[in-house]
């Protein structure tokens, strides 16, 4: 390889707008050391669920659960709405194929609803025609996987209304959103479940795992979560919990999270929507 296409190479990489890049303040290690000293080590401990009722406060909500994955709190949350072999679900269209796996992953039929150019979120009137039209053929959707995209909650409010009118479950994917508020609410809290996700490319990360909440929080979901049950073929609802050292890094990152969400809000033009009251 030339210098030259060395020095193109870089440039590139140097320009490129990450999505979001890891932030580490220096506490992560002393965290971990904490869980090991502990001997909290898995599957679950006093981190995990220090982190559970901090995210549950941060966010309004009842109870929350620390799982594996964004993926897996989308699967956990469409399980518990009920959705089975045969079900239709809407999705968002302008989303990672994370939203929409966990429909097929339960034998469901994802209905994709376009964004509207405000949000780059789903559309309400997308969403309210949608709606109507499988009203009118006789198969109502069992649930709804609204999805906030880069930090920017969709139009909920109309959202959420339509979802009651109609009887659908709303999920709302608030992976990418967490820290971000619509009319005076946590994103992803307008639903009867929210999902965020702790990724590597997330605004606060542990390099993985995810957490679904609810307005109410009952002992069911926490069965749910830990059952051993195989789905198909390389997915098991066993994936679905955290281990503690996991939660030990990521129970502290709940002290940055205001912090982190306005700087990556100031340096993107999206960020202008983050915060709409």
């Amino acid at each position: 390889m030339s210098v030259r296409q060395t020095s193109i190479q870089q440039t590139s990489v140097q320009s490129r707008i990450l999505l979001s890049p890891p932030h580490l303040s220096g506490r992560e290690q002393s965290y971990v050391e904490e869980a090991f000293q502990s001997n909290w080590i898995a599957p679950l401990g006093p981190q995990v669920d220090a982190f559970e009722n901090e995210i549950a406060a941060y966010t309004g909500s009842k109870g929350a659960l620390a799982l594996s994955s964004g993926t897996a709190a989308i699967h956990l949350a469409l399980r518990l709405a009920g959705v089975s072999q045969g079900d239709y679900v809407i999705c968002s269209t302008l989303t990672f194929v994370a939203s929409a796996n966990p429909i097929l992953y339960l034998g469901a039929i994802p209905v994709f609803v376009d964004s509207e150019p405000r949000t780059w979120n789903m559309c309400p009137l997308a969403f309210e025609r949608a709606c109507q039209y499988m009203a009118d053929e006789g198969a109502l959707p069992k649930a709804a996987v609204v999805v906030n995209l880069y930090g920017q909650s969709a139009d909920m409010e109309p959202i959420a209304e339509i979802s009651t009118r109609y009887g659908i479950t709303l999920i709302e994917d608030a992976a990418e959103s967490l820290g971000a508020s619509y009319h005076g609410k946590a994103s992803g809290t307008w639903g009867r479940f929210g999902v965020y996700s702790f990724n590597g490319n997330k605004i606060i990360t542990t390099s993985g795992g995810g957490c679904s909440y609810r307005t109410i929080l009952t002992p069911w979901n926490r069965h749910v979560s830990g059952l051993h049950k195989p789905v198909t073929l390389h997915h098991t609802i066993n994936t679905l919990r955290w281990v503690t050292t996991i939660g030990s890094v990521i129970y502290w990152r709940l002290l940055d999270v205001d912090s982190l969400s306005c700087s990556r809000s100031e340096s993107n033009d999206v960020g202008r929507f983050t915060r709409r009251t």
